[in-house]
């Protein structure tokens, strides 16, 4: 039998990989954290897609969302997060993002993984409309450029053909949602914390696939229970690492990481799936990528400007 080490020198090992990592620079933590949360996200999608073969896609819904809340419980009650400050507009955002995360689930499904995750990076896209809307704020003619170029991009993916999937019509309904989801952020991150945010999408999302899982259900064996606790438990865990991920760095320095996400899924739809991306997909991920980054540049830079402003008055 290995004989453990001693709690002391457990300690040490953790003391001095803490003061390794605390010492990295700011921006390499936070590209370390988003590709870790690239390749948990792209696990779940692959766990995704092997479940839905037989299990109805709602079934698969609801415990990757009914997992991934149990999961978070220690900690909501830990920290009393179940009290949100601003309720309907919670409640809201709960419905969007539930509604969000069904349509993901759908798409991984019924998609590509490939092409569900381009096209789950339009949501950048949909950010400046509704910014607009419901934010009240101004872009500029190149962010305006920007966006209609994405949606070419988009359209480019949707196969201008006319030979197109249903489903992606549901990636792009679900990639809308999580912009809107985004703009709820906004509204109600001053008091609201991600714990709670996480809490009434889990919620309500499982409110809303329920009945329909209840319909179509199918016992799953026990192979399949186990990798629908895991769904929720890499969600989670993918989910935790995107947040840190933009806690500790800057969003302009560290954003090109998550577009790893396209060479992942990419990568294991052609090793498990045996799915090769076409030329539509390619051409469409990478106009979609580039106008999603240029974006969240040019949003950074508005948001340093308005900081030194707001600075310089304070100053005066």
């Amino acid at each position: 039998m290995t004989e453990q080490p001693p709690a002391s020198a457990l300690d040490d090992r953790r003391a001095r990989f803490a003061a390794a990592w605390e010492a990295l620079p700011a921006n390499t933590r936070g590209a370390l954290w988003l590709l870790t949360s690239a390749a948990l996200f792209t696990v779940m999608a692959v766990l995704t897609k092997f479940l839905g073969t037989r299990l109805d896609t709602m079934q698969v819904a609801f415990f990757r969302l009914f997992f991934a809340t149990l999961i978070i419980m220690p900690w909501l009650i830990r920290h009393g997060g179940f009290r949100p400050a601003h309720p309907r507009l919670m409640t809201l955002r709960g419905v969007i993002g539930g509604g969000a995360m069904l349509c993901m689930v759908y798409a991984f499904v019924h998609l590509p993984l490939a092409d569900a995750q381009a096209i789950q990076f339009a949501q950048g896209l949909f950010l400046v409309p509704l910014a607009i809307i419901f934010l009240r704020e101004v872009p500029g003619p190149r962010r305006i450029i920007a966006v209609i170029l994405g949606f070419i991009g988009v359209l480019i993916m949707l196969r201008p053909s006319g030979d197109f999937e249903p489903a992606a019509f549901v990636a792009l309904f679900g990639a809308l949602l999580v912009a809107g989801a985004a703009v709820m952020v906004k509204l109600v991150a001053d008091k609201d914390g991600p714990l709670t945010m996480m809490l009434f999408s889990g919620v309500f999302g499982c409110g809303m696939a329920v009945i329909p899982m209840a319909l179509n259900w199918i016992d799953p064996t026990p192979y399949e229970w186990i990798m629908l606790a895991g769904i929720g438990l890499v969600g989670a865990g993918a989910h935790n690492c995107f947040l840190r991920a933009y806690r500790v760095g800057e969003a302009t320095a560290i954003a090109p990481i998550d577009y790893t996400r396209l060479i992942f899924a990419g990568t294991a739809g052609f090793l498990f799936f045996g799915t090769v991306p076409d030329i539509y997909t390619i051409i469409g991920a990478v106009i979609i990528a580039g106008t999603s980054f240029y974006i969240a540049r040019r949003e950074a830079a508005v948001a340093r400007a308005k900081a030194a402003a707001a600075a310089q008055a304070d100053d005066a």
